[in-house]
């Protein structure tokens, strides 16, 4: 069984990463040698022979450095838009993993939100100017060291004490994350549930409740945000004055000793030049520090949602499913659902009826795995469900479609062709698509918005029967259509599904008549008629 859920670092290329870094620290390198050369070619008497060697070691150094920009730009852009796509992917696999339960605590836009968030700050975190840090402290210390012994040993001291506070205050902004993370995960569930449902939005024609609840959410946002601002911009103040003290006690003794007679002014030069590159560098990797604990808060999240993943093998054929002895238990309402016996052989059509809230839809999750907490077993051929799952083609009551063509949205992959899909469509009245201007190939639209309801219950059932399963649940199949589309669906279903097993919750009574065993919910318990 996969344990691992820390798939956000194991998708990066180690050897590549390495290769990154040591290039960039060889430009990096590169970039400082400009200024460093000052300190021994900036002196005087300035000769001819300095000036050419200065614009030498100039040309020199930029070329090399653009042309070494530009390869690894190429490289690191092509590297980590890979990566995003990666890590998408892998989170994708894990998201299919989740119990339904635990993805039913989230609104849906919050997980696109959460691996964009990680990808991006992957990304910001990698490409961040570590090298350039420490080469340009190399040529600080060094210069600083020729200098004084007693300036370099301050300036360490004083650079390990700014580096010490800037942690600690980035530290105190890390707890405001956590909660702004929170805030920003309630305001875009408002916000996405209202764009997601704009066209219901449309028709409610109450635009100010919606637009003030948005403003509310985004207001709570705004004020998380103002209290993690103030913190790193705290940081931001508290850097730049103890970064300035090296290079103010390095110009002081370089003016000091220019009153002497001595010949400082290619240090001077150096020190306002790396101080200006030091201060754009500093502020990005105080930006990078405070990226990596933005990153750990959203790792926690992702290793706490994918805390319990659904890895149990998937069994595709069966003789018998039953269930012992279940008991499934609702606290918060007080509401028990029994099952004392309940076999599902192979062949079966079973006919299960009762009244809203009685626990049809509990059993349906319960054999689709979706329920995690039960007493009782439900065995597959003997395995528990707890190990296993059945592969169930499912007709709920939700119509979900894709944004995609028809033709892929009943086919997904499988190979049918369109022959055999104009046969279906004409059984269940739907040749109309055929008229549409691009026909099969025609898109439906976000959630088959292009389509009307009674089409795209029928564009369902019809994708479910294409993708042949041993067993079906059909989940109220004939509700809310007209009776002519009611018949047009039920002789379907009586056609083409009458050597599957299925478990029916429908009120219809032709559908049932193909059944050969019936149960009924009274009470909250499941029981067998005659």
């Amino acid at each position: 069984m996969e344990k691992d859920i820390d798939f956000i670092f194991k998708c990066l290329d180690k050897k590549f990463v390495f290769f990154y870094f040591v290039l960039e620290a060889f430009l990096d390198f590169i970039y400082y040698l400009v200024p460093f050369s000052f300190t021994f070619f900036l002196t005087l008497p300035f000769t001819l022979e300095k000036a050419l060697l200065v614009i030498a070691v100039f040309i020199l150094a930029r070329g090399l450095h653009i042309a070494g920009d530009y390869f690894l730009s190429r490289l690191g852009a092509n590297f980590f838009y890979n990566y995003s796509n990666v890590v998408y992917q892998e989170f994708y696999k894990k998201l299919c993993k989740l119990p339904t339960e635990t993805i039913s605590k989230y609104q849906t836009g919050y997980f696109e939100c959460l691996i964009e968030k990680i990808s991006s700050l992957v990304v910001k975190v990698l490409q961040a100017e570590y090298t350039s840090i420490f080469v340009s402290f190399v040529f600080l210390f060094y210069t600083l060291y020729g200098q004084s012994v007693l300036l370099f040993g301050i300036s360490v001291v004083v650079s390990v004490v700014c580096v010490y506070l800037n942690i600690k205050i980035i530290q105190k902004a890390n707890r405001q994350v956590e909660n702004l993370y929170e805030q920003e995960y309630e305001y875009s569930s408002v916000y996405n549930d209202f764009i997601s449902n704009i066209r219901t939005v449309k028709l409610l024609n109450n635009d100010k409740y919606f637009l003030n609840k948005i403003k509310r959410e985004s207001k709570k946002c705004y004020d998380a945000n103002k209290k993690y601002v103030k913190s790193y911009c705290l940081e931001e103040c508290v850097r730049n004055i103890l970064l300035l003290i090296p290079f103010f006690l390095g110009l002081l003794k370089a003016i000091v000793d220019l009153s002497h007679g001595i010949d400082t002014i290619g240090i001077i030069t150096f020190y306002i030049s790396l101080q200006v590159e030091m201060d754009f560098v500093f502020a990005e990797l105080s930006s990078t520090i405070i990226s990596w604990y933005e990153l750990k808060v959203s790792k926690n999240k992702v290793e706490k949602m994918f805390k319990t993943l659904d890895f149990r093998r998937e069994i595709e054929d069966f003789n018998k499913i039953a269930l012992e002895g279940i008991r499934i238990d609702y606290p918060s309402s007080s509401l028990v659902i029994k099952i004392e016996d309940f076999v599902i052989e192979k062949g079966d059509k079973i006919s299960i009826v009762g009244q809203s809230g009685q626990g049809k839809t509990s059993t349906i999750n319960l054999i689709l795995g979706n329920i995690e907490k039960y007493k009782g077993e439900v065995f597959i051929d003997g395995v528990r469900l707890r190990d296993a799952k059945i592969d169930v083609g499912v007709v709920s009551q939700e119509i979900e479609l894709f944004n995609t063509s028809i033709r892929e949205n009943l086919c997904l992959d499988k190979k049918v062709s369109d022959e055999q899909l104009e046969m279906y469509l004409k059984e269940l009245e739907l040749e109309e698509i055929f008229s549409f201007n691009k026909g099969l190939s025609t898109l439906v639209g976000e959630k088959g918005l292009k389509l009307s309801t009674r089409k795209k219950r029928r564009i369902n059932l019809l994708r479910s029967f294409l993708m042949d399963k041993s067993i079906y649940i059909l989940d109220e199949p004939t509700s809310n259509l007209d009776v002519h589309t009611e018949k047009i669906v039920v002789d379907f279903i009586i056609e083409h599904f009458k050597d599957k097993t299925l478990l029916l919750v429908t009120h219809n009574e032709e559908i049932a008549k193909i059944c050969n065993k019936f149960y009924r919910f009274q009470n909250h318990e499941l029981k067998r008629e005659k």
